[in-house]
């Protein structure tokens, strides 16, 4: 023990050998703002957010976007540039946006992750410059790992412009890449200096990616809060209409119960077994990875959490009951319960989703860990699953939805 400067308490090491026990005190924090038009001269919510209030010199910035949101939103490009030059004394936009593809081909493999970097590297972009990442879940990502390797680490905004991403992906501490035929094989945790949700994007997403993250909604509320499973059960036909107003309480609610998860949950960087709100989500990654990602996250959790509903319900965790009202509330919002993916097989007749339920105790480590609702609202934790009744569960939401994909 170091007792003062230079000076050591030998009498606290032991024959055989010399250990210092290092601590670390580092608090760290970061605002998740929800707003509108962020892109907007009049809005100054990214600057009071992104820029240090002593700062000095205009911070070199580079944007990396999504190809989708230019697809979608072609003027978006000039809005932001338009942006940028607006606020040049604070922000000094060292080159063009980079524009990378959307979906899950931004981030299988290094190849994008090597072509940030290098366009970090052109730009002569140093550890106090600043990454602006827009897109989806998937962009962020590989943004969000490009952003934490370069220089060991530079300063990283994320604006998520999916439903997906605005209440999960694009809101907290992970990142990563897909390898080896794993998806997030290969990622690190990485905070950023703030996260901007702007509900604009919104209005301009495909139905499927709209309705996506509300898959996210069901996961949490179905094992942290019943009211929240409520509001979604009572709004489903408003959602599946789009209905501005309640998506934006549902992504509002949604984050809030994954950031308080992460900052206050005892293991903001997953060091133990368990990753308590990734229920239904052993089998999602699998699907994903199966139907080579043409079926989107959202949807896979969908049908996760339905198949996971159905394997509560037989180990009496909850009613049949609530197996209906899970089932009917998530395939009222226009997300799907069941998918050919589920049965398939590899060469030598085992399911591959049974294949993906120890990939997913890999990629966490330990003892296989799966959360489960105990009651609708409450979580708990088993370590052992019964693949028959899997297998039970597929065979019942193929007869309810077998013309369902």
């Amino acid at each position: 023990m170091k007792t003062s400067a230079g000076q050591w308490n030998q009498s606290k090491f032991h024959s055989h050998g010399e250990i210092y026990h290092v601590a670390f005190d580092h608090p760290y924090s970061y605002p998740v703002c929800f707003t509108r038009d962020i892109f907007n001269a009049r809005n100054d919510v990214l600057v009071k957010q992104a820029a240090a209030e002593n700062c000095t010199a205009s911070i070199k910035s580079m944007v990396f976007i999504d190809q989708g949101l230019i697809r979608r939103d072609p003027g978006c490009m000039d809005k932001i540039c338009r942006w940028f030059e607006h606020q040049r004394h604070v922000f000094e936009l060292v080159r063009e946006p980079v524009v990378f593809p959307g979906g899950e081909a931004v981030k299988n493999g290094w190849d994008h992750v090597n072509r940030a970097t290098s366009a970090m590297n052109d730009a002569q972009l140093d550890r106090h410059g600043m990454l602006f990442a827009i897109g989806g879940g998937a962009l962020l990502d590989m943004a969000g790992f490009a952003a934490a390797i370069f220089h060991r680490g530079i300063q990283l905004v994320r604006i998520p412009t999916t439903t997906l991403a605005q209440d999960d992906a694009g809101i907290g501490v992970k990142n990563g890449i897909n390898q080896y035929n794993r998806k997030n094989c290969i990622g690190t945790f990485y905070l950023p200096k703030a996260v901007i949700n702007d509900f604009y994007y919104l209005r301009t997403l495909p139905f499927d990616h709209f309705i996506g993250g509300v898959a996210e909604a069901f996961k949490i509320a179905l094992i942290r809060d019943s009211s929240f499973f409520k509001f979604l059960e009572n709004n489903c036909g408003r959602l599946k209409q789009r209905d501005d107003t309640i998506i934006e309480q549902v992504i509002k609610r949604c984050a809030v119960h994954h950031l308080d998860h992460i900052s206050k949950g005892g293991d903001s960087f997953e060091t133990g077994s368990s990753r308590p709100l990734d229920f239904g989500h052993w089998s999602a990654h699998k699907i994903e990875m199966l139907s080579g990602f043409t079926m989107g996250h959202g949807q896979a959790v969908a049908v996760g959490v339905a198949l996971d509903a159905f394997y509560a319900w037989k180990i009496e965790l909850i009613s049949k009951t609530d197996l209906d009202r899970i089932i009917f509330a998530v395939h009222a919002c226009g997300l799907p319960v069941w998918s050919r993916y589920l049965e398939m097989a590899d060469a030598s007749g085992r399911l591959e989703i049974q294949n993906g339920l120890e990939e997913f105790r890999q990629h966490l480590g330990g003892r296989l860990t799966f959360t489960m609702p105990d009651g609708i609202g409450r979580v708990c934790e088993l370590h052992d699953m019964d693949f028959n009744i899997v297998r039970q569960g597929i065979s019942f939401l193929k007869r309810l939805f077998k013309n369902h994909t």
